[in-house]
């Protein structure tokens, strides 16, 4: 009976509170009073590449929310706003297309949305990072297609378009390079050495761009050597291969498997070779690492390209830092050197964003890494059939183990 009694009165009590009305008032009255306006003291704005800086004194307002800035970053543009609390004295306004003054409008917001009258600040932002690339970036013709070089001081986010004009003058889009590495290049490739009309346009991330740059350039001819031909040769002096990851997985069609890998700390029983008798790096002294393949026939080489070891060993462990590529037409039997030639010599991949650690990686570094690297072989250099590839040292910079997952050739058999 004593529950009875107690769950009545609990009902009781729950009808009278749902019957009563919701009279909830906001916590923020709106006055409509709009607060003071936002004060700019001489030299308070601070221009970089692209934009500026703004540092501003807030209004004594209890009810201050934040400061907004109103601006164009073109002439004639739309007008675009930026935000910053009133817990900050100062924002950033970017994305301007030159350099120039522009006019930024700031406004203090109170909590009920009412603006102050505007404070107008003349501001001067540097050249944006995009002018320096559509200045420095230009086209050559190389094999099979065109190479891409352009500079970046600034390195700002560019996107770097190339298309193709046909007959009827109409752009095919052929690339679009994302960049903001100090410096680059890039290859174009998969074209015919046909005389073609290039355009290419640069373009920051607010759509700024500069005037298209038109060129006309003859690709070279060049064709991939079939890898079904290729054949891994084990000479004296080459290292041997570990854990599984062999010679002939270079050539397999598969840049993202096992490739070949060779031991840590390996000696070469057989001495070292007089042409890496004295080689060092940073004080180290290193014994080259090294490996051979039968390309299958006599070819004018012009274009080695090898991917690495992928996931988070783009940039690091045993990937090529510095290596060499040697050629010959005939192999001797003593794996020394003699008869070959030098193709290439201290060359390796060179990081886009220049100054990171090999563990901290952009999303421009593992697409190069992840797209290959290209090395171009001078056509001065004589025909060869067999390749020797010369670890110097790798990522790490302390040893040369080397790993890799893919390698092609590419040069005129005719």
């Amino acid at each position: 009976m004593k529950n009875l009694k107690l769950l009545t009165l609990f009902m009781s009590f729950a009808l009278i509170l749902s019957c009563e009305e919701d009279n909830t008032e906001s916590l923020v009255a709106n006055d409509g009073v709009a607060p003071g306006m936002v004060t700019v003291e001489a030299n308070a704005v601070e221009n970089f590449s692209g934009g500026s800086k703004i540092t501003y004194n807030l209004p004594d307002d209890d009810d201050l929310l934040y400061v907004v800035a109103e601006y164009q970053r073109a002439s004639n543009g739309e007008v675009v706003s930026v935000k910053s609390s009133a817990f900050n004295n100062s924002l950033t306004v970017e994305g301007f297309a030159n350099a120039e003054e522009y006019n930024v409008n700031l406004y203090a917001v109170d909590q009920s949305e009412n603006r102050s009258a505007p404070t107008m600040v003349t501001i001067s932002p540097e050249a944006p990072p995009y002018t320096f690339v559509c200045e420095t970036v230009y086209a050559e013709a190389t094999y099979g297609g065109i190479q891409l070089f352009w500079e970046n001081p600034e390195t700002g986010l560019v996107t770097i378009e190339v298309y193709i004009e046909d007959a009827s003058g109409n752009l095919i889009f052929k690339d679009a390079i994302y960049t903001e590495g100090p410096t680059g290049q890039r290859l174009v490739l998969g074209l015919d050495a046909v005389e073609t009309n290039f355009v290419i346009i640069v373009r920051d991330r607010y759509n700024n761009r500069c005037p298209e740059i038109r060129t006309t350039l003859t690709p070279l001819y060049i064709q991939l050597f079939d890898r079904a031909n290729y054949q891994a040769v084990y000479q004296k002096h080459d290292t041997p291969d570990a854990y599984g990851w062999i010679l002939p997985n270079l050539y397999n069609g598969s840049s993202g498997g096992n490739g070949f890998h060779t031991p840590p700390g390996w000696v070469d029983p057989d001495g070292e070779l007089p042409e890496y008798a004295d080689w060092s790096y940073d004080g180290i002294d290193m014994y080259p690492t090294m490996f051979t393949i039968d390309i299958g026939e006599l070819v004018q080489l012009y274009r080695f390209k090898y991917w690495p070891r992928l996931s988070n060993y783009m940039w690091r462990h045993g990937n090529p830092h510095l290596f060499d590529l040697w050629g010959t037409d005939e192999l001797n039997a003593d794996g020394t050197f003699d008869g070959w030639t030098l193709l290439l010599e201290n060359v390796g991949p060179v990081k886009p964003s220049g100054t990171l650690s090999n563990d901290d990686n952009t999303t421009e570094d593992e697409e190069a890494a992840t797209a290959g690297f290209n090395f171009e072989i001078s056509p001065d250099m004589p025909k060869v059939r067999y390749i020797r590839f010369v670890q110097k040292v790798n990522q790490d910079r302390k040893s040369t183990l080397l790993h890799l997952t893919e390698v092609e050739f590419y040069g005129d058999n005719r």
